[in-house]
């Protein structure tokens, strides 16, 4: 068989896969290319969807409509994923910081201007504090893991009676906790607020007892200590910052949570707790001064749970 002679344009693989000459000169055009592609791209994505969608229908022919149309919800959708995806970085945000704070201080963390939280304001607030009598006894016999268990129950049940009652868990020191009624906004009810607060408080520990009782374990048992004044709130540290209640109220309230050790009743509260409250059955049990306070305090009981 004869075979039909070949072309030089047939045998010439230049015309496929180019000689050196035109390869040289043909990388600088691809990176042109890639680079007007890129800049492209890049304008697609900050030029407006709306100004997309005008030129669609501003233009007479189909196709170019139609493919200004596709541009135009496609920039939409990367728009839309860069947003949820920034959201969900602000939650997971959110959701760290409510893992070492209670969820009102996360929520007004976030929510607040950082400057506004260094500068920090003063206002009334009650202030409320409560502490396990007889901690270190319970632990005593058991080992670091069920004294680990044993604080995370207690700040649970402690939490959950502070926030169902409007009130801002402070901070968890140990087997105590520091609650805030008033803060960031001051109502007319704080007090009333922070008293229903001790005695859920109060009642959730009665019922912890109980089930523990049935396991053969001892009986929990608070002090809480309240007083109302005025309390500077804000961001407090350096490097490390604290968002917090401090000043004179905030060191008497404390002061009162552990005098209940030495007295024969769970709960003392001041005079201006008991001024402030709508309705409070109290009986004096002192007039003395209190460490921390610049002046001698009438000081009195209120039952809690029996």
């Amino acid at each position: 068989m004869v075979l039909p002679e070949t072309t030089g344009a047939a045998t010439d693989p230049a015309p496929w896969f180019g000689s050196p000459r035109r390869g040289i000169g043909a990388a600088p055009a691809l990176c042109r290319y890639r680079t007007a592609a890129a800049w492209g791209g890049a304008l697609l994505t900050a030029v407006p969807a709306p100004l997309l969608v005008g030129l669609t229908s501003a233009t007479g022919s189909a196709p170019v409509t139609l493919g200004l149309a596709g541009l135009a919800l496609t920039t939409l959708a990367l728009q839309v994923r860069r947003l949820r995806s920034a959201a969900r970085v602000v939650t997971r945000h959110r959701d760290n910081l409510a893992r070492l704070a209670s969820p009102a201080v996360a929520r007004l963390v976030a929510e607040t201007d950082p400057v506004t939280l260094r500068a920090g304001w003063e206002q009334e607030a009650t202030v409320l504090f409560a502490d396990i009598r007889d901690f270190t006894h319970l632990c005593e016999t058991v080992s670091p893991g069920d004294v680990a268990a044993f604080l995370t129950e207690f700040r649970r049940r402690a939490a959950a009676a502070i926030e169902a009652a409007g009130g801002l868990v402070d901070k968890f020191v140990g087997d105590e906790v520091m609650a805030v009624f008033g803060v960031p906004q001051a109502a007319y009810d704080d007090t009333d607020r922070a008293l229903a607060a001790a005695r859920s408080l109060a009642a959730a520990m009665l019922v912890w007892t109980r089930e523990r009782g049935r396991a053969g374990l001892p009986p929990v048992r608070i002090g809480i200590g309240l007083h109302r004044g005025p309390v500077f709130v804000g961001a407090i540290g350096a490097d490390r910052v604290e968002f917090t209640a401090v000043g004179d109220t905030v060191n008497v309230a404390r002061r009162l949570e552990q005098m209940t050790r030495t007295t024969a009743c769970d709960c003392i509260v001041s005079e201006a707790v008991v001024r402030d409250a709508t309705s409070c059955e109290a009986r004096i049990v002192a007039v003395q001064p209190v460490r921390g306070a610049r002046a001698v305090l009438r000081l009195f009981a209120i039952a809690l749970a029996t």
